[in-house]
């Protein structure tokens, strides 16, 4: 009797992701020095080849900071637990950020972890959607009462990110042009924004962190600047807005 096609086709896939699993296979697939020889190392070569590609232009500052060996022995032991699901290898490293963090053992490297959940939301910054901006003159004839009580909108793009080590520096550092950060052991809050083409790292204060998350959860304007004073009293929304504006980190009110 034939094995269902997706049967015979999650048997292939995961014969492919390990090496010792061929026993689901069936047996009209298993000829000696064919398949189970050659043909399946072949395959998982350039599986795991692609998928080790997609890593490395997904993670381009954790490369540079790993180097090459270090690499390939973590995109391979992070092929075995998370083996990508999906055609679209622009999804594969969703789980690289907290894979690391368990997989590396040295204190020294913990801020791997950091900075790779920084290039995650950098790597999906370039595929967010473009969304409808407000415009300056628009958002000045909106009335004040009427914008604290609303909520913003948040651009697809943006991530706010959080690290007990200067992420931003470490991540600018590696783009062209950059400056080597003088202290990595410095905490962070950095937000990813992509005002034109191109996504870009910009640090930001705690205060303006938290109130920035809190839009991104949908609270009000008025919402969000109490929960940054919270953090800090001397925190200034007046300007703190102008600057999410003029990145285009907020893109308009909440209509209801």
């Amino acid at each position: 009797m034939k094995a269902p096609l997706a049967d015979v086709q999650e048997a292939f896939f995961n014969a492919i992701c390990d090496p010792h699993d061929e026993s689901a296979l069936p047996d009209r697939l298993l000829t000696p020095h064919d398949i189970v020889g050659g043909r399946l190392n072949v395959y998982r070569r350039n599986v795991h080849s692609a998928w080790l590609a997609a890593l490395k232009n997904t993670y381009p500052v954790l490369l540079a900071l790993t180097g090459e060996r270090y690499f390939a022995g973590l995109a391979l032991a992070y092929a075995e637990d998370h083996p990508s699901g999906s055609g679209d290898l622009n999804r594969y490293g969703a789980h690289l950020p907290g894979f690391i963090e368990a997989w590396e053992q040295n204190a020294r490297y913990d801020y791997f972890g950091d900075v790779a959940r920084l290039e995650w939301a950098v790597h999906n910054a370039w595929y967010a959607a473009d969304p409808h901006v407000t415009r300056a003159e628009q958002w000045q004839a909106i009335d004040s009462e009427h914008l604290l009580d609303s909520g913003l909108t948040v651009h697809p793009a943006c991530s706010a990110v959080r690290s007990r080590h200067s992420i931003g520096d470490i991540w600018r550092a590696h783009q062209a042009g950059g400056d080597a950060p003088r202290d990595i052991g410095a905490t962070a809050c950095v937000l990813v924004v992509r005002p034109q083409w191109r996504p870009v790292v910009v640090d930001q204060s705690q205060a303006a962190h938290e109130a920035f998350l809190a839009l991104k959860r949908g609270r009000t304007l008025t919402e969000a600047i109490d929960i940054g004073l919270d953090v800090d009293s001397s925190f200034d929304i007046a300007m703190q807005l102008q600057v999410w504006i003029s990145m285009a980190a907020v893109t308009g009110i909440v209509e209801t």
